[in-house]
């Protein structure tokens, strides 16, 4: 692996370092710490050619998920570099990006110096800013941002608390973030990413569909894939009635209503709802409640 020096453009030492900020709002350098799909996904769309940013940060990367992480170093030579442990990430990161599973953030942060006025972003679903700034004191500026893989593309959406320019900055070159001040409410805005499994389910189903009833499987994963897509067009830039607006839309008594209202007499709606709230119970217990499956609502009932 290739080792690291300070990579701050400026000559200040590394305690000071938290004060180099490029023009568009972004910390010089950034730091992450577990290259898995989302953290990778995440600096790909920062680092990618085009768009508006002047100049991209450096990225110093942690040995972990060193596969990823080589491919990065491979893919933009002149702006990522691996580090050889990641107390070297801390000391060297203008902002620290933690984007670890959650079972490892206790041991992964323990014994890491972290420095007053450094910048720590989590990508970790259920680590929000209170415990984040526990965990990295004495740095302070501490966000809670969960981006989606599409990011790497710049076409993917970021949830964030609390909001800070640098962070709306760093998400906003890979499509939309959405801030929000409360923890409570981001919690609740959370629980929707889990729908990305039941999305992709719905898909899978309807190619298996057309498959199964005489429709090649490259046809059917097209047309699946752009339908689906252009049904999300309509909706990407929602305002407070735009689903119900959409839902109204839909020819009384034509094929599009019977579906939904067969969805809806079978009760998909509401298990839905109930799939949600049993998410929600997850983020807030740290543990699942078999209870609050859909399966078992409709028992009780």
């Amino acid at each position: 692996m290739q080792s690291i020096g300070i990579l701050c453009d400026s000559a200040l030492p590394i305690q000071d370092s938290a004060n180099c900020q490029m023009p568009d709002g972004l910390p010089s350098t950034l730091g992450l710490l577990g290259v898995g799909t989302i953290g990778s996904s995440l600096i790909r769309g920062i680092l990618a050619p085009g768009g508006s940013l002047s100049t991209p940060p450096r990225v110093v990367l942690s040995p972990r998920g060193a596969a990823k992480a080589a491919e990065l170093a491979r893919d933009f030579p002149s702006h990522v570099v691996v580090a050889k442990s990641n107390q070297e990430v801390v000391d060297v990161a203008d902002c620290v990006i933690i984007a670890v599973l959650f079972k490892q953030v206790e041991e992964v942060m323990k014994g890491l110096a972290f420095r007053e006025g450094q910048k720590v972003v989590t990508l970790v679903a259920g680590l929000l800013p209170k415990r984040l700034q526990e965990l990295s004191s004495p740095a302070s500026d501490c966000v809670s941002a969960i981006p989606l893989p599409a990011v790497a593309r710049r076409a993917g959406s970021t949830l964030l608390t609390p909001p800070r320019p640098w962070a709306q900055a760093m998400f906003g070159i890979c499509g939309k973030c959405v801030s929000v001040e409360s923890e409570a409410e981001f919690r609740r805005l959370l629980c929707i990413t889990t729908l990305m499994g039941d999305f992709y389910k719905r898909q899978l189903t309807a190619q298996r569909w057309l498959s199964s009833n005489g429709v090649a499987e490259a046809d059917a994963a097209t047309w699946v894939g752009a339908t689906f897509a252009t049904f999300a067009a309509d909706s990407s830039a929602a305002e407070a009635d735009t689903f119900s607006k959409l839902v109204e839309e839909q020819t009384p008594g034509g094929l599009n209503e019977m579906v939904w209202k067969a969805q809806e007499a079978d009760e998909s709606y509401q298990s839905l709802a109930y799939s949600l709230d049993a998410v929600f119970h997850r983020l807030v217990a740290g543990a699942e409640d078999p209870s609050l499956a859909p399966a078992a609502k409709r028992l009780k009932r």
